[in-house]
């Protein structure tokens, strides 16, 4: 790899402006959405200590918060009586300042309080764990953000151990058979970026954990990519390896092996003269 090549997640503000791309090439949204409407009710209609008069949820690596939103809807919907006090872990302040302009739009009258932490999950534990301050949540959630942390097994034991007696953490992380993990499983060594795909399931059982898995279907249109000069494919390209103008700073026969993977079977298909990469999520849905 070339010292020229830098890891996307360097530049915030370019981060951004490929992730949001990506959000409107892809049906990621879309298919949280499904999931949030159709199967988040029954599994937040059980938290809650008995006798309590507020619930207490975290949202770790929270981004503008659009998805935020549609869950704490849900939860207000099961458990209309009691307010709610929402906590943020968010490192990107873009991502923060669109979440807090969201709530000023959005939660009047919705009895949900904000608590706002401008730093990574990594220093938010830090932090809790410094000040010997215990805080316990009736519903935490962490959202295609455990690729960037130090230690995902560290992580995913410490913030269960913030569950509330009836709590749920959620974790929303890509499929184990889809085009992410088969692209970074096989480039790793090469992107810059440091993400990781690793045996969450495997984790979670040796962790003695109970748990239970949600298949997403969704797609990511990358057709662009392969249009040589095209912005947005330039911009996808970035985002899918992590990297910071990928088609220039990458070695010259890298990127010829990138863009070749990216139209195998593993990656992508074929469909009405469109490269369709396979971006299908698993949420994972784990007890107290």
């Amino acid at each position: 790899m070339e010292s020229s090549m830098k890891s996307l997640s360097s530049d915030f503000s370019y981060y951004l402006k490929t992730f949001n791309l990506f959000l409107d090439r892809s049906t990621e949204h879309m298919c949280m959405q499904k999931f949030i409407d159709e199967k988040l009710p029954d599994v937040v209609a059980s938290i809650g200590k008995e006798g309590s008069s507020s619930l207490n949820v975290l949202g770790v690596g929270s981004g503008s918060g659009k998805i935020d939103f549609e869950i704490l809807g849900k939860i207000k919907s099961k458990h209309p009586g009691l307010s709610i006090r929402n906590e943020v872990v968010e490192p990107n302040p873009e991502q923060l300042s669109t979440y807090k302009a969201l709530v000023k739009e959005k939660s009047q009258g919705l009895n949900i309080s904000f608590t706002w932490n401008h730093m990574s999950s990594e220093e938010y534990e830090k932090k809790a764990k410094e000040s010997h301050e215990i805080k316990q949540f009736d519903f935490i959630h962490m959202i295609q953000m455990l690729y960037y942390v130090e230690s995902v097994h560290d992580s995913i034991k410490y913030f269960h151990s913030l569950l509330e007696t009836n709590g749920k953490l959620l974790i929303i992380i890509v499929s184990d058979d889809g085009g992410w993990h088969s692209l970074w499983e096989t480039f790793r060594s090469c992107f810059p970026g440091s993400c990781l795909f690793l045996d969450v399931h495997k984790m979670l059982d040796d962790m003695r954990m109970k748990y239970k898995i949600y298949e997403l279907s969704s797609d990511l249109d990358i057709t662009e990519c392969f249009i040589e000069g095209n912005e947005n494919g330039e911009l996808l390209l970035d985002f899918l390896t992590e990297s910071l103008h990928f088609r220039k700073t990458a070695p010259t026969d890298l990127k010829a092996e990138v863009l070749q993977y990216l139209r195998q079977p593993q990656c992508s298909r074929e469909e009405n003269g469109k490269i369709i990469f396979n971006n299908n999520l698993q949420v994972i849905v784990v007890d107290y």
